[in-house]
């Protein structure tokens, strides 16, 4: 009886939640940038598109020039720098709660699907 009970507790000190292995930085594109009120939703420009960030893989940036909008992922999403983000709007704008997909740039090979926050604009 003893040898299950040590058996259980192997069991499920390796199911424990790790430690984040990450530390949140704020995004380096919005270095000088200051923060807005957040937004629900966003105007799609044909000009622009959404990117990952190249320091924090938990947050999309949109946006270039004067204001450049940030919607985070949340600690448990993220993409990579060489995925390919597919987005399917509904309508003109990038809102709350849309999924973003990704692929492999080199591999093809589905990554993860995100859903957006809520998009902060950050303006110099």
């Amino acid at each position: 009886m003893r040898f299950l009970n040590a058996l259980g507790m192997i069991l499920l000190a390796g199911c424990a939640i790790p430690e984040p292995t990450e530390v949140p930085q704020q995004p380096r594109e919005l270095a000088g940038r200051s923060p807005g009120a957040a937004q629900r939703c966003v105007l799609i420009e044909a000009t622009q598109s959404l990117h990952v960030s190249d320091n924090d893989r938990h947050t999309l940036l949109y946006g270039s020039g004067k204001t450049i909008w940030a919607s985070s992922l949340g600690p448990d999403c993220g993409f990579s720098r060489n995925d390919v983000l597919v987005s399917e709007p509904i309508g003109s704008y990038y809102c709350r709660g849309d999924i973003i997909r990704s692929f492999d740039r080199y591999t093809r090979i589905p990554g993860p699907s995100c859903r957006l926050g809520d998009f902060v604009p950050y303006t110099r």
